[in-house]
């Protein structure tokens, strides 16, 4: 080893050690090397001592993880990737790869969950707007596949085999509305299907495998929300319940929305109680609607559950009806006029969040390309200084020791002034004792 490496090393394992985590940190930071340098199974072999000596070291279970899955073994990748997330369940990393090594085994329900949870912990950046892409792209191929498997197999779908607690939410019909006020049956559709998801008691099928199976059938809408289809479209979503309907225009500005809900194993329809208001009361009647359907099915709420139902997205009818718009513009693949109408919204009503959701997900749909093959995106993801994980426990530990040696990393705090870290923890005083004969490169 050279002289000026014994110095670099000397810092390190005394930053490491002022924190705690010189064994652990030390042994990430070899690994990692091993890792970047594509000498994955003996990455796998270190890492596999490393966790048999320390089973409590997420890190090491999350590099033992990556390496067994670029030796393609994702039953022990998957197996290492769990543990990681155990330990410790904000793992960025850890999730990302565990989203990967799902795409490959193509358990895609698993992936759109690590994909989420990876969001959830690094929601912002380029990378985190091609992941929301990705799972976009993966919905939409879940449900083509769902889809077509249902029909082939439609057969041999038995209803009675479905739980109680599903449901599906159809478009309603709004041919009784005038030729501007029609997209607020898919706004209406929509709102159901958001509040009734609110519901633990619920599993409510996804308005895009809905929209997947009216495809495959080569049905309009018109079709879905016919009570005499209901039943086969239910058997085809696996929901023991369609919710449907239509809404109606009435005079003086008025609307009413007639509800039915069928049941897919016996095909009876029931009728929750309509609602009729005022077309700025267009979202309390969507409320009547989800609350008289739950009474239908015999669920009781609890009071959270019921006050998130009945809080408003918005109280602003021209927020919701370009709101609708925009649902419709989005179904359709038109993503920077669905932006138009979301902005609209927005404009409309400045705190309505679903709108503002919707055009953070077109503006990702309209300018963040594809990812191609899963292939593609592990190559693009691994180029992101997150995902090769430079910022590991050693580096952490050379930033905090950094703090309490003294040192003042891109601070312009003037020496007399009292020091606060900025990584937590209070300052403190020590001896380091650096030994070794060090070169004078810079």
């Amino acid at each position: 080893m050279r002289p000026r490496s014994i110095k670099v090393v000397s810092i390190l394992l005394t930053a490491a050690w002022l924190c705690g985590c010189a064994a652990t940190g030390g042994g990430h930071r070899a690994a990692q090397r091993l890792l970047d340098h594509g000498q994955y199974e003996q990455a796998a072999k270190t890492l596999l001592v490393a966790t048999a000596q320390n089973p409590q070291d997420a890190t090491a279970h999350r590099l033992l993880g990556i390496a067994q899955y670029h030796l393609e073994d994702y039953s022990s990748a998957g197996a290492s990737l769990t543990r990681a997330l155990e330990l410790n369940p904000r793992d960025a990393v850890a999730h990302f790869y565990a989203a990967l090594r799902a795409e490959w085994v193509n358990e895609i329900d698993l992936a759109l969950y690590h994909y989420g949870s990876f969001l959830s912990a690094k929601g912002r950046g380029d990378l985190a707007d091609r992941a929301r892409r990705r799972m976009e792209d993966l919905k939409a191929k879940r449900a083509e596949e769902f889809a077509r498997q249902a029909i082939a197999n439609e057969k041999n779908i038995s209803p009675g085999m479905f739980s109680d607690s599903t449901i599906g939410v159809v478009y309603f019909n709004g041919r009784f509305l005038s030729e501007p006020l029609r997209p607020l049956a898919t706004g209406l559709a929509e709102l159901l299907t958001t509040d009734l998801s609110k519901v633990a008691a619920l599993q409510v099928v996804e308005r895009i495998r809905l929209n997947q199976i009216l495809a495959e059938l080569r049905l309009s809408r018109l079709a879905a929300f016919d009570t005499t289809t209901a039943p086969r479209l239910g058997k085809l979503l696996g929901a023991a319940h369609v919710l449907g309907g239509a809404i109606v225009e009435l005079p003086d500005k008025k609307l009413r929305i007639d509800p039915n809900l069928v049941n897919t194993k016996s095909g009876e329809v029931a009728l929750p109680s309509e609602a009729v208001g005022g077309f700025d009361k267009i979202i309390r009647m969507e409320k009547q609607v989800v609350l008289a359907t739950l009474d239908l099915l015999g669920i009781r709420l609890t009071k959270a559950e019921r006050d998130s139902i009945e809080k408003p997205p918005t109280e602003s009818f021209l927020a919701f009806l370009t709101y609708s718009r925009g649902l419709e513009f989005l179904d359709q693949g038109k993503f920077k006029e669905a932006t138009r109408e979301f902005n609209q919204a927005i404009k409309a009503d400045p705190g309505f969040q679903q709108a503002k959701d919707k055009v953070r997900l077109t503006d990702i749909l309209t300018h963040t390309p594809a990812s191609g093959t899963i292939e593609d995106f592990e190559r693009y993801a691994e180029a992101d200084p997150a995902i090769r994980g430079r910022m590991d426990d050693v580096e952490q530990a050379l930033a905090t020791g950094r703090d309490r040696l003294g040192f003042l990393p891109e601070t312009n705090r003037g020496r007399d002034e009292p020091f606060t870290s900025p990584y937590g923890g209070q300052p403190g005083t020590g001896t380091v004792i650096i030994q070794g004969q060090f070169d004078n490169e810079p």
